[in-house]
């Protein structure tokens, strides 16, 4: 991470169900992590402190989160996160409680002394039985901050000596209360009773409200219709504006995460924060990731990994109400694969796959932590933050002119190369030549790329493979600078080799029809017949590889081609043997490559210039191709290295 920014992560998070993946992230000494949080809880006492307050939202996740963090990063001692996580007593009174709350010292003290100020102040009822310390000095904080919500969770993260931003609230602090419907139109009047692992809830929608729905209000809609509820909650709707200093960290994230938990209860109402879903889709760049759940709870009976992905778009749109493309706020969803798992524990299955828009989006691996219920973050994070935190390299590649005949062909292909703007890719280029006359080195002194001559002796393959032995390069690219292929062309081959994830490019005549049946009239312009025998001996080695490779490879004579390093350099290779590239694609297909082709340029030029093939090679090589495919390991080079790839999956569905 050398002269780089800190890699940027935003995780939207619920009270544990993020735990591991932020334990992972916060600790990594390249990731800034900021956990989006929202403030909906309102069971046991973060319930009581929104009652209390009235105009507040829940501290409790907020609190968790702090804990953890402040835990894992050691920003403060243990002790005092012990006493911000006590639980007083059940049954507890006032005084009792005071007494209690009265014995905590430090920055803690003051919040509390404002706490039992209103309390007295205001003389309303507060149950203490089963509340979190944590949860009354969070109160005490809103009340100091001027009833703001957000300042409160900035000054209860400061009490643990968390840095600035760490957490933030999804919202700009706007009061709201979190209610649901199941499919048959019942209503679950609290984010309590949504998560209630008694009900094994099924949820059909969920809603923010400006009020907390009263028992009269649960009465009135049980004898509503359908549509008569629905308006009754959308004309209730609390409208919350998203957290700006939020937007600020969306726009400059380098990974968002939608992560496992509470999907209805945590999650979802998240996503419908106004102004949410236009910042995630402002960052054009970031990598958005949705982590569906291992195993199921009670909020999700019955759904699906692919249900689960379904409901995060239709919250991440406004219920739709949004002309958002899925892919500007998820580029990616990661589904844990059940197969093989315990029948008796509750798995998310996977779900209608086919449904699924874009295969692309999608990873499916068995991501859990041993049979713990939990992801493993490794396992999840790392492919994408490998991708991310990887300094970008160029990659280094040689380009052997070999079959030039004369320094005036060598000479024109470097020309030609400059021409195209070779020197304007993102790679690190060296040409290599030999075998005739060096070119004055005042004027290969001048080429924007080194241009090194390796003798005029008959043997340089030697020197070439001592030069590829002595610096690491990626690709090595073959052109044939006879005459008859295009300078200019190498910049097309050379080009894909920038992003480092194809194993070969291959350059075919074949797509340029008119040179190569100009080529053919010029080499039997005397002879239909030989004409035709090479056309159809050209397609029968392209049918070849159709037929034991299952890949049709158009011009398999080509004299421009790029591969990796190691199938160049392997010493079974000789790079003058006539048979080299039926060797060479023999290898690429047997390990199953990635080849992409490309047109090349060709010009005609008499036999008495050059050799070709002839039909006694066509004949040899269609036996070579066969002898290879049926004993692989008897002339190919080994495999080269695989690259590392920006999402490595173990299998993709859709």
């Amino acid at each position: 991470m050398t002269g780089r920014r800190p890699l940027s992560v935003v995780v939207f998070s619920g009270g544990r169900g993020s735990s591991v993946l932020s334990k992972e992230l916060i600790t990594h000494p390249g990731i800034g992590l900021t956990l989006a949080i929202n403030g909906y809880d309102d069971g046991m006492s973060t319930g009581e402190v929104r009652r209390f307050l009235g105009d507040a939202l829940g501290p409790s996740d907020f609190r968790k989160n702090a804990s953890h963090l402040a835990r894992t990063l050691r920003t403060c001692a243990d002790e005092a996160i012990d006493a911000l996580d006590h639980r007083l007593p059940s049954p507890c009174g006032r005084e009792e409680a005071l007494a209690i709350l009265r014995q905590v010292t430090g920055p803690a003290e003051d919040r509390i002394a404002r706490f039992e100020q209103e309390l007295i102040a205001s003389d309303r009822p507060f149950d203490f039985s089963d509340c979190a310390v944590g949860n009354i000095v969070f109160a005490g904080a809103f009340l100091m901050a001027a009833r703001n919500f957000n300042d409160a969770v900035d000054d209860y993260c400061g009490l643990l000596r968390l840095p600035p931003g760490l957490i933030e609230n999804v919202t700009d602090g706007t009061n709201a209360y979190l209610v649901a419907l199941d499919p048959d139109d019942r209503l679950l009047a609290s984010e309590a009773d949504i998560v209630d692992a008694k009900r094994q809830n099924r949820i059909k929608d969920i809603y923010l409200l400006d009020r907390k729905p009263s028992a009269e209000n649960a009465g009135a809609l049980a004898s509503m219709k359908s549509d008569e509820i629905a308006r009754w909650l959308d004309a209730r709707r609390q409208r919350v504006p998203i957290n700006p200093d939020l937007v600020a960290r969306l726009a400059t994230a380098d990974l968002i995460v939608y992560s496992p938990g509470t999907q209805h209860s945590s999650l979802f109402p998240s996503y419908l924060t106004e102004g949410l879903s236009r910042a995630i889709a402002g960052n054009l760049s970031a990598l958005k990731l949705l982590i569906t759940n291992i195993q199921s709870d009670a909020e999700l009976t019955g759904a699906s990994a692919v249900d689960i992905v379904d409901r995060a778009v239709y919250y991440l749109s406004d219920k739709g109400r949004l002309p958002i493309s899925t892919p500007f706020v998820i580029t990616h969803y990661v589904f844990n694969d059940p197969r093989g798992a315990q029948e008796d524990v509750p798995y998310v299955p996977l779900g209608r796959l086919e449904a699924l828009e874009d295969p692309r989006l999608v990873r499916i691996s068995n991501y859990e932590d041993g049979i713990t219920g939990r992801h493993d973050p490794a396992k999840v994070l790392m492919p994408f933050l490998e991708s991310l935190l990887r300094e970008p390299r160029r990659q280094r590649v040689a380009v052997w002119l070999y079959d030039s005949g004369s320094r005036s062909k060598v000479s024109q292909t470097l020309l030609e190369m400059v021409r195209a703007r070779i020197q304007e890719l993102s790679l690190d280029i060296t040409v290599f030549y030999g075998g005739v006359e060096e070119i004055d080195r005042a004027f290969t002194g001048g080429f924007p790329f080194p241009v090194r001559w390796l003798g005029a002796d008959a043997d340089v393959e030697a020197s070439f493979r001592q030069a590829l032995a002595a610096a690491p390069f990626d690709y090595v690219l073959l052109f044939e600078s006879s005459g008859m292929y295009n300078g200019e062309d190498l910049v097309d081959v050379a080009a894909p080799l920038a992003v480092g994830r194809l194993d070969a490019v291959w350059g075919s005549r074949r797509l340029s029809i008119r040179d190569i049946e100009a080529s053919l009239r010029v080499r039997y312009r005397h002879s239909a017949a030989l004409r035709m025998a090479s056309t159809i001996g050209s397609h029968l080695l392209s049918a070849s590889y159709l037929l034991l490779y299952g890949r049709y490879v158009s011009d398999t004579l080509s004299g421009v081609r790029a591969l990796r390093t190691p199938y160049v350099s392997s010493p079974d290779v000789r790079l003058g043997d006539k048979l080299l590239n039926q060797r060479l694609l023999s290898a690429l297909l047997a390990q199953r490559a990635e080849i992409l082709e490309t047109p090349v340029r060709f010009y005609a030029m008499s036999p008495a210039q050059v050799r070709r093939t002839s039909v006694a090679d066509g004949l040899q090589s269609l036996a070579k191709i066969l002898w290879w495919r049926l004993r692989p390991r008897a002339a190919q080079p080994a495999a080269p290295a695989a690259p590392v790839t920006a999402v490595a999956d173990s299998r993709k569905g859709a």
